[in-house]
């Protein structure tokens, strides 16, 4: 099957404006749920026009993953509380988590829980209730351009909306926060708890820097307390960077993590790391696999083929679009093919 033709994918993105200009937004789900599929389309699908069945219950997992860090109590006004995600009551999902995460405090210890299997079932019921299948309805008209009802209990991205959610996954997720934001902002229950507050989509979607301290000692034994970029020493300082930029995925994976000066992490920034460092990355990888895993897994998740899945498809795309990498402070350079060998 040919890929999507420029008018398809120009189509595409039509609709999803018109999504968020026609659909009815009474609760964050139907973001969420936007959110959900996206990050899906870029773990487990490939960059062609086929159909991708996804089942319910891993969009409910990455469900209740999205809403995770939002269920922490926020201050930039005059009181201190947990955001309300809809116009009526507390949304279902944010009172569900709550509880989870009082009990069990990280997202990986969390995750290993019967509690969570738990809420992913009821997520799974709320979904079908709910966001699933009004997240098509556009001024009252269901308007069918992303998945259809699947088997067993899945929903079917329709033929060539797996890869405009991969081509186009930065902007989707650029707009689905600042609109879930912005629908936070606007519910008046939040005005006393957000105040003048500008950092609102930060705390709601950004990574926790406080939280990945717990990373610094184990990447640095790694590491030899050396620049994982410049191999300069390190000297005991250092920040937690995100290999594959937060920017383009923007989950805490304990397998993006390394350690950095901050002069390099700062001029790095948002970009993919040329290919030396790529490969030196996925070396590291597999010969500190167990190491990652069991020393950082109590504090993020560790999943080393959706690492994997996510840096092919980042080198992909950015290959595609003739991107440059990062190759040491104030030095870019062209991407080269040579990052498929790595990522096979």
């Amino acid at each position: 099957m040919s890929l999507p033709s420029a008018e398809e994918q120009l189509s595409f993105l039509d609709h999803v404006q018109r999504l968020f200009e026609e659909g009815e937004f009474v609760a964050t789900y139907k973001f969420a749920l936007l959110l959900a599929i996206t990050e899906l389309a870029v773990e487990r699908g490939t960059d062609s026009s086929d159909a991708l069945e996804l089942p319910l219950d891993a969009i409910a997992d990455k469900f209740l993953e999205l809403y995770w860090p939002q269920v922490m109590p926020y201050k930039g006004g005059v009181e201190s509380g947990i955001l309300v995600q809809s116009t009526g009551k507390q949304a279902a999902v944010v009172t569900l988590l709550q509880g989870i995460r009082n009990k069990f405090g990280t997202l990986p210890k969390a995750r290993a829980s019967k509690d969570w299997r738990s809420a992913v079932g009821r997520t799974v019921s709320l979904l079908q209730v709910m966001p699933l299948w009004r997240l098509q309805i556009l001024r009252r008209q269901k308007v069918e351009f992303l998945y259809e009802a699947g088997p067993n209990a899945s929903i079917r991205l329709l033929p060539g909306v797996m890869y405009n959610l991969r081509r186009f996954s930065g902007l989707l997720q650029q707009l689905v926060r600042a609109a879930w934001a912005g629908h936070i902002r606007e519910n008046p229950k939040n005005t006393p708890i957000i105040g003048e507050a500008s950092d609102l989509e930060q705390v709601l979607f950004g990574s926790d820097r406080s939280s990945l301290l717990a990373a610094r000692p184990v990447l640095r034994e790694i590491q030899s307390d050396t620049c994982f970029y410049c191999q300069g020493a390190l000297r005991n300082t250092g920040e937690v960077d995100h290999f594959i930029p937060w920017a383009r995925y923007p989950r805490d994976l304990g397998q993006n993590f390394v350690l950095a000066h901050k002069s390099c992490n700062g001029d790095k920034r948002d970009l993919l790391a040329a290919v030396p460092h790529l490969a030196n990355w996925r070396d590291r990888n597999v010969k500190n696999s167990a190491v990652l895993k069991n020393e950082l897994g109590d504090h993020f998740v560790c999943d080393e083929t959706t690492m994997l899945r996510v840096a092919q498809w980042s080198y992909s795309q950015a290959y595609a679009t003739g991107a440059q990498s990062w190759f040491a402070p104030k030095q870019v350079i062209p991407l080269t093919p040579e990052f498929r060998d790595i990522l096979s």
